[in-house]
């Protein structure tokens, strides 16, 4: 009966956003320069379930380097046992990085199972159990498994704003033309840092971070040939998928998850909460619907405010250069050999095996 509402509800909305598409087309082609369109009613809502993980994304970007280790329990975003700050100077090594995550959560977590059996023994044991207040004793053992460590992303963040001041003029007026908010581009950020080398471990490569799979749907993507290489074909492919997604789903929230988690998932997700987007990141439990998931609209929320108000967060970056990025091909075939200079090289070949077996036969 849920997924029955919910499909009614999607096809409302559908036929709405339909008779409404090319007013927006409008809107958006003959919106402002970024500057001013910034200062618009903008169509992404900031639901109060997941206000203080847009606070605590923000506070990553802008606040802690990435020399501060939060730890944190992943549910809850606000409870933050601890921040450690890794001594040293220099960018973090992954052998840092891995060395922080296991003795904090190694720490953490014997305090937190400590703390189920037993009272607090010293200053920073009873400020851990503060923030339990109310709870039964077992919730600390709950919250031992629930650790998450977070690295701070300042530097990162900030060298991702520079970068896109180099990008976002003309992915904006490719967002435009497709009927989109041009401020979702902001979602860039959250993807790669507006880095077109970018490739994570699951195969996901440039700015936009398509996997090979989704790509091929948008983009051409052979043994020789990348389009996800390409910032202007790439975003092309954004700006369909994002379309499709909300042509799909019927609101902004639910579309920019599933750029994340997929438009079936989001959809089968959605679809037994009634399409409500909080209820949804909230309670459901499905496979792979984990912390990354589930903090994927509040980190774009988080970023388009940091974006829009960059000049508070990173004092002095309005007079920054834009990085530029270094040209990348989309072509890695190998080079071909004329019909000339491979006959020449195969009578140089032949000319070498003839001596090569006439010195065996004298040496013989």
């Amino acid at each position: 009966m849920e997924t029955s509402l919910f499909d009614a509800k999607l096809s409302v909305n559908r036929a709405s956003k339909a008779i409404a598409a090319f007013a927006l087309a409008i809107t958006f082609a003959f919106a402002a320069a970024p500057k001013a369109s910034s200062e618009t009613t903008l169509p992404f809502p900031r639901p109060a379930a997941i206000q203080p993980n847009v606070d605590f994304w923000v506070d990553v970007f802008t606040k802690y380097s990435d020399h501060d280790f939060l730890v944190m329990d992943r549910d809850n975003v606000q409870r933050v046992y601890h921040v450690f700050i890794l001594p040293g100077d220099g960018r973090p090594t992954g052998t840092d990085i891995e060395w922080a995550n296991a003795y904090l959560k190694t720490k953490y977590g014997d305090i937190l199972n400590r703390l189920a059996t037993q009272p607090p023994a010293d200053d920073e044991e009873r400020e851990i159990a503060a923030m339990f207040k109310g709870e039964p004793p077992s919730a600390f053992a709950a919250a031992a498994q629930n650790l998450r460590v977070q690295e701070g992303l300042r530097e990162d963040f900030h060298d991702g704003l520079l970068r896109s001041k180099y990008y976002m003029p003309s992915m904006e007026r490719i967002f435009r033309s497709a009927g989109l908010p041009p401020e979702l581009v902001t979602l860039a950020s959250v993807e790669s840092g507006f880095h077109s080398a970018s490739r994570s471990s699951a195969g996901a490569v440039g700015i936009w971070q398509f996997t090979r799979d989704t790509g091929k749907h948008y983009m051409k993507i052979t043994r020789y040939h990348d389009d996800r290489l390409s910032p202007e074909r790439e975003t092309l492919a954004a700006a369909k998928l994002l379309r499709s997604n909300y042509d799909t789903l019927g609101d902004w929230p639910l579309a920019i998850t599933a750029y994340n988690y997929g438009t079936g998932g989001v959809s089968r997700a959605a679809g037994i909460y009634g399409g409500d987007y909080s209820e949804m990141v909230q309670h459901y439990q499905g496979p792979h619907f984990g912390f990354a998931v589930k903090n994927y609209y509040a980190e774009f929320l988080a970023a388009l405010q940091v974006h829009r108000d960059e000049e508070k967060y990173f004092p002095g970056i309005e007079d920054e250069p834009a990085i530029r990025p270094a040209p990348i091909k989309t072509d890695f075939a190998p080079p071909r050999h004329s019909k000339k200079s491979h006959a020449s090289h195969t009578r140089h070949t032949a000319s070498k095996t003839h001596h090569s077996k006439k010195t065996l036969a004298q040496k013989t």
